[in-house]
């Protein structure tokens, strides 16, 4: 007769703990023959058997067992584990017995109007065909009420229904009594006598209902909210002297029958204290000059608790400079009640110095390593320097391979080493782009580039575009080496075909070039280009034949010499900084061709206004001249007006024109580009802006009645206008619309730009 002995063990959901049996179980070392499971239903034999140990063939082992049950538990989908063991020949069988917790089959939600199933569903811990857990009722109720509260449904009630089927599903519904939405109604103070009730409501996030509620949520309560408002409120008072304020709970009054919240938060200011004397205790690593410089706290002000702290970090910020990473620096305040005065202390110890531990790289899967650590101003042995560090993260970001650089430190393996990790999230740097846009000149315009702006992880540049409209056939193709042999030095190949339509003559040109450019310091550089070109213009009308304008072909050969000089924060979306760029190009004499010698000076500004608000301003000057009797040819002359120049104008508009009004270009430019700009997003940012600019010069046969012989302030074009920039997956793509403020007979009012590429 078989003789069944039983190891068992029972895991009770309540008081989470592992209980054996008193009937006794199969001898420690007897061999196991075989491994059953019994009583899933939803979880499939393999799943459970994967996380069993116990081995066939193997000795048995209590201790296994007790492992094997709480794996299995870990699962989440057990409410009960028992585990039997039977004598079989030769050995014992070993048998799982599992009690499922149910599934939730059903799921249903009723009396929802107002907000969208889905958008409650997202909120909830209740999802088909998931484990039932009793907990997640509370959490799913809890979740949605918090839903409604936040849209202002202030009585919203939530009820759950389970039933439990045959299958071992739970149907769930969920029923839902929305009730009205109730806003907040008025927020009032009690107490305050230097600030008015409408000063302090605009430091709160909650917001007094308006009649555009529907817009912009104002008027929603929210209890959690509320309780930071506390604090803002508070944190304004601090900031303007009231250094023992105290703004008490609010008093929540709720009228279910208008549908309304009232709310008032009592105030006691208390005394206004200002700033009696300021003491900086340095140690000789800084002047006290130096440490004044950076503090902003200045005697007689009133004491205003933010403006300490940020001077305190920006103390901290200097001494990091010098390799105190962990300087220690304490505003120590003696309040003197008598005379309502504060004598402020400034108390620095700044520790050792810190030097560079290990500079780890992380998130970069196609971008090599040393693509990233030749960015870095600081290397590993170095003295620490934050300066040095924000200066890296910036250089990172300006290569534009990621779309976000993170760098943290830590303390190193010894005291005086401290750890640089940098984190980094790629974007895709390879693409094939399509776009289009439209203008009242170019009519549709085409663009196409296939690019790879990190060949093969290495930052090189390989790029093919292209741009087709109404009047231009542009084909570009590049490669750039930002790092010459892992060298400072860039090196850059350029290969070229442009057909454009100016009106009055078409051009085809066709050629390449090389450049090398090399930093100098850390935001100059300087570089030396030379580029080879076959030039021929065609469709001259007889009658505008000129010395400079003629059907013909020539050559030109140029070296172009050019200075740099960046600060911008941010290369694609710059909200403080500037940009120099001064640049030469002398063609002809010993190199051959067409002599003459253009000149150039651009210079563009960033600088933040209010909040997000970022001022721009970008101006250009240009002049061109011939040499040797040589006369400038027509394709080398300066045009403007378009989506980069003179917005709202078109090349037709501006500068010299012949004797059917069509424009000839000119040998000097001047523009003005001013804007206003608001980042949505770090993608998508909005603008609008004034331009004003002109094109100069005269020849045969050109009419200048629009513009003068040499550049002059009064005798400029200008247009107002707005338009959208956004970095798309292809790059920067920007649309404008400008409105000349001197249109004039013949002209159209308006136009609409297309841009592919950076502003400016």
């Amino acid at each position: 007769m078989t003789r069944v002995r039983k190891f068992l063990l029972s895991i009770w959901i309540i008081q989470c703990s592992l209980l054996f049996s008193g009937l006794g179980f199969a001898q420690e070392g007897e061999i196991v023959q075989s491994i059953k499971v019994q009583g899933n239903k939803r979880v499939d034999d393999s799943t459970i058997l994967y996380y069993i140990k116990t081995e066939v063939g193997k000795a048995l082992s209590r201790m296994q067992i007790r492992k094997d049950i709480e794996e299995i538990y870990d699962l989440g989908q057990f409410k009960d584990i028992q585990v039997e063991t039977e004598e079989v020949p030769e050995g014992v069988a070993v048998i799982f017995k599992v009690v499922e917790i149910p599934s939730i089959g059903d799921l249903r939600i009723v009396g929802n109007k107002k907000i969208d199933s889905e958008d409650i569903m997202a909120q909830i811990g209740l999802k088909r065909g998931a484990a039932f857990h009793d907990q997640n009722v509370s959490s799913s109720i809890e979740a949605i009420n918090k839903l409604y509260e936040i849209k202002g449904y202030f009585f919203a009630e939530t009820k759950i229904q389970t039933e439990l089927t045959p299958d071992n599903l739970v149907d769930v519904t969920i029923r839902i009594k929305e009730g009205e939405k109730v806003s907040v109604e008025k927020i009032r103070f009690a107490g305050n006598k230097t600030f008015t009730d409408k000063v302090l409501r605009k430091q709160m996030e909650t917001k007094q209902k308006t009649w555009f509620s529907w817009l912009d949520d104002s008027g929603v309560y929210q209890k959690d909210i509320l309780k930071l408002d506390v604090f803002r409120v508070e944190a304004y008072y601090q900031d303007r002297g009231f250094i023992r304020v105290s703004v008490l709970d609010p008093r929540i009054e709720v009228n279910k029958k208008a549908k309304e919240i009232n709310i008032t938060i009592p105030v006691v200011e208390g005394s206004r204290y200002k700033i009696d004397s300021i003491a900086i205790k340095g140690d000789g690593t800084f002047t006290d000059e130096e440490l004044f410089e950076v503090v902003q706290s200045k005697k007689g002000e009133y004491y205003n608790v933010s403006m300490i702290r940020e001077d305190v970090s920006r103390v901290s910020d200097l001494y990091s400079t010098r390799g105190f990473a962990y300087a220690d620096v304490n505003p120590v305040t003696k309040i003197i009640d008598e005379k309502k005065v504060v004598e402020l202390a400034i108390e620095i110890e700044k520790g050792k110095k810190v030097y560079v531990g290990k500079i780890t790289i992380l998130g970069n899967v196609s971008s090599r390593d040393n693509v990233i650590r030749r960015e870095f101003r600081l290397q590993e042995g170095d003295l620490f320097d934050s300066e040095k560090l924000r200066r890296s993260k910036q250089r990172i970001n300006n290569t534009q391979f990621f779309e976000d650089v993170k760098i943290d430190t830590k303390r190193g393996d010894q005291p005086d080493l401290i750890d640089i990790t940098t984190t980094v999230t790629e974007r895709p740097t390879g693409s094939i782009s399509v776009g289009a846009g439209f203008s009242s000149v170019e009519k549709v315009i085409f663009t196409g580039s296939v690019s790879q702006n990190n060949l093969f992880g290495r930052g090189q540049r390989l790029n093919f575009s292209t741009s087709l409209s109404a009047i231009r056939s542009d084909f570009n193709l590049s490669f750039t080496e930002p790092r010459l042999f892992d060298t400072e030095i860039l090196a850059g190949i350029d290969l070229f075909n442009r057909d454009q339509k100016f009106f009055s003559f078409d051009s085809r040109r066709r050629g390449g070039g090389f450049r090398f450019g090399k930093a100098l310091t850390e935001f100059d550089s300087v570089a030396i280009g030379y580029r080879f070109e076959d030039v021929k213009v065609t469709d001259v009308e007889p009658a505008d034949t000129t010395e400079f304008l003629k059907n013909e072909t020539r050559v030109t050969s140029r070296i172009s010499p050019s200075y740099t000089r960046d600060t911008r924060d941010n290369f694609l979306n710059p909200s403080k900084g500037e940009r120099h760029v001064l640049r030469f190009e002398f063609a002809g004499g010993p190199l051959g061709g067409s002599n003459f010698i253009k000149s150039g000076y651009e210079y563009t500004f960033y600088h933040p206004i209010i909040g997000k608000l970022v001022g721009a301003f970008h101006t250009e000057i240009n002049w061109v001249g011939a040499y040797s009797g040589d006369s400038v040819p027509a394709f080398e002359r300066f045009f403007m007006g378009g989506a980069n120049s003179l917005r709202g104008f078109n090349i037709r508009d501006v500068g010299p024109l012949n004797a059917l009004g069509d424009p000839v270009g000119g040998t000097q430019s001047l523009l003005f580009n001013f804007e206003l700009q608001f980042p949505f997003s770090k993608a998508f940012r909005g603008f609008v802006f004034y331009d004003r600019g002109n094109v100069f010069g005269s020849g045969n046969g050109t009419n200048i009645s629009s513009t003068a012989k040499t550049i002059n302030l009064v005798d400029m074009r200008h247009s107002i206008g707005a338009g959208l920039r956004f970095l798309s997956p292809f790059g920067p793509v920007g649309f404008a619309y400008g409105v000349k403020l001197d249109q004039r007979t013949g002209e159209e009012l308006a136009e609409f730009h297309f841009t592919a590429g950076s502003s400016f």
